[in-house]
């Protein structure tokens, strides 16, 4: 009687299956592809002054500062990258490099407004990426924003894959160390006098990004990570589910082979 409420680690995983195993095997191939040993010892970026010490005043100064950092750690040669601010209701930028480009997302995509864009090198050898003016005034966005961008560059102009994945570009973040952000930025509430709603960015859900995150843990082996005071109540809270899944099924997790639905 007395134990009625005591909490229990559970065998349920938050994520459906099919998902989970996507998920793993997606780690798993990241993993592979930019260095196990790396993965598992490069540290971890806070939304500290010490990781970030920048004045966010909305400039493209601060942008550029915060894209260093994350190019250095996400290992991009810096100058190989052009970076250029537009604004989503004005659907046109004309850039340094001299052409004009439309930021219309492209019509099959269920993506209806663009934090960012990604292009292949331009004539000058050059990735073109393009950051919405809105997230200069957020940095938790900003830097979830592009570290997105970059992991384009990661996985298509590195040539990793020949076809873009938004879900595993939504991922490669987190295997760098930037994944609070990108998790964090991924399902924001506000609350004005009168009502409340939520903005949603990238491709993964709330769910999928704390079972994202406590993979990322259980990899670095990580059982009660410091960095969790850094994400959101809800987001805390997923991670801690699925660590607990994952330290009760740790014979199937990183195991079992994703068969893409099938």
């Amino acid at each position: 009687m007395f134990g009625l409420f005591t909490k229990k680690k559970t065998n349920e995983c938050p994520i459906d299956n099919e998902m989970r195993l996507w998920m793993e095997n997606s780690f798993l191939w990241l993993a592979t592809q930019f260095g196990h040993d790396n993965i598992a010892t490069k540290p971890m970026l806070h939304p500290t002054p010490e990781h970030f010490p920048i004045t966010y005043d909305g400039s493209k100064e601060s942008m550029l500062k915060t894209a260093e950092i994350i190019a250095r750690q996400m290992e991009i040669d810096f100058t190989e990258v052009n970076l250029e601010i537009f604004e989503q209701n004005i659907q046109e930028i004309s850039g340094d490099f001299g052409h004009r480009i439309w930021t219309e997302v492209d019509k099959d995509s269920d993506e209806k407004l663009a934090a960012g864009l990604y292009f292949d090198k331009n004539e000058q050898g050059k990735y073109d990426i393009l950051i919405e003016k809105k997230n200069l005034n957020d940095p938790e966005n900003l830097v979830a924003t592009l570290a997105h961008e970059f992991s384009h560059i990661k996985i298509l102009g590195e040539e990793r894959l020949d076809y873009n994945d938004e879900q595993l570009t939504d991922l490669t973040p987190v295997i760098f160390g930037l994944g609070i952000f990108n998790a964090n930025s991924a399902h924001k509430e506000w609350k004005s006098f009168d009502s409340y709603g939520h903005n949603s960015a990238g491709y993964l859900k709330q769910r999928e990004w704390g079972y994202a995150l406590a993979l990322y843990a259980h990899f670095r082996k990580e059982e009660n990570p410091e960095w969790l005071k850094y994400l959101t109540v809800n987001l805390k809270s997923d991670v801690k589910l699925s660590l607990d899944f994952i330290y009760a099924n740790t014979d199937k997790v990183f195991m079992e082979e994703y068969n893409g639905g099938s």
